[in-house]
């Protein structure tokens, strides 16, 4: 499949109705979050919908408030640790 901006559209397109068919929501997500799952699944907007079904159900049961409280982390606060995020080699976050 080719990488050209009207097969991303397309693609992207694709995943969302996936994502409803699997009785979710895609709604509060960008473009660039869908695209990953569907360069995880080889642009196969099916299994990338599940694959992103997935990730949301993990998420919730994971991080069930959306971010990691202060409460649950103090020792890693009292240190000041710094985590650094970098780019990949293609240059993505």
């Amino acid at each position: 499949m080719e990488n050209s901006p009207s097969t991303h559209v397309f693609s992207l397109t694709q995943i969302r109705k996936s994502v409803e068919k699997l009785g979710s929501s895609a709604e509060n997500y960008g473009d660039p979050t869908l695209i990953r799952f569907l360069v995880a699944r080889s642009n196969d907007p099916d299994k990338a919908a599940k694959m992103f079904v997935q990730w949301q159900k993990w998420k919730a049961e994971f991080v069930p408030l959306g971010f990691v409280p202060d409460s649950e982390v103090p020792d890693e606060l009292q240190a000041k640790k710094i985590f650094l995020q970098g780019l990949s080699k293609d240059g993505h976050p």
